[in-house]
Formats: C-alpha cells, structure tokens, sequence
C-alpha cells in the first residue's frame, strides 16, 4: 500500500501532467484558430462565399494543423495512427463541430438577412458565430480528445 507521501507525489504527476496537456491544447487551438478564422473571415466576407463553404474550407485550415499538433505535442503519440481507435473518432469528434459551425452561421446570417445591418456588420456577426461554436467547444474537445489520445502511460 502506499504511503500518504506516495500518494500525493502521484496526485501531483497527474495533475502537472493535466495541466501541461491543457496548456498544449490551448496553444494549438490557437494556432488553429488563427488559420480557421483568417480563412472564414476572408471567404465570408470580401470574397463572399456562402456560410457553408466558408465553414467547411476555414474548418479544414483549423483541423489539419490541429491534429497533428494535438496528436505528436500534446499527448505525445508518435508513428503511424490507428484509422479506427484514432483517426475515425478524431474524424467524428471534429466533424460534428463543422456541423454546428454550419448549421449556426447558417442561421445566423438568415436571421441578419432580415435585419437592415450592413454587409460589414453582417460578415463581423456571422464570424463571430463561428468563432463562439469553438470557443464553447473547446472544453468538451479537450475531453474527447484526451480520452482518444492519452496513452495508457499517460494513465495511472
């Protein structure tokens, strides 16, 4: 059995370990984010694409970045990944974020449509619908995310 001294040694690994993946989470998100919004923002606004397609090509700049830094700097995991214990969940988790991402810019820019706003206010407002899906996303992603990736090391 071990000691109390043992014990809170493990606790505090776990959890500096805990908030070494959420720091590492959290840059990458960035580094997504930046790629993602100056996509969306470019696409929607002077180019003046749909929400769908802006959404989905600006989720495509975020995703492919992000899994692989979240996949090799955050959790560590190297070499060839698993289609169906990786790349499959990883695949889900982010699609159902593109989903709502389309689905409430969608909504968002019909509602504006009905409204007297101009198109630089509708193009800020819609964009800032895409950015708030990720920004409430990112809890529930780091959870889904370090359950898929965490290595049984990485469990104690």
């Amino acid at each position: 059995m071990p000691t109390v001294a043992e014990r809170i040694a493990e606790i505090r690994e776990v959890r500096s370990g805990l908030v070494r993946r959420v720091f590492r989470f959290g840059t990458n998100a960035i580094v997504a984010t930046i790629c993602s919004q100056t996509t969306f923002i470019v696409l929607y606004g002077p180019l003046g694409a749909s929400t769908t397609v802006s959404s989905t090509l600006a989720w495509l700049a975020g995703a492919i970045p992000n899994y692989w830094l979240n996949r090799s700097w955050t959790w560590g995991r190297r070499g060839r990944p698993s289609m169906r214990r990786e790349l499959l969940p990883y695949a889900a988790i982010v699609l159902g974020t593109l989903v709502l991402a389309v689905v409430a810019t969608g909504l968002g820019e019909a509602l504006l449509q009905q409204t007297s706003v101009s198109r630089t206010a509708q193009t800020l407002l819609v964009w800032a619908i895409y950015f708030s899906v990720y920004v409430v996303m990112f809890g529930f992603r780091f959870l889904l995310f370090d359950r898929l990736f965490r290595t049984r090391d990485d469990v104690r």
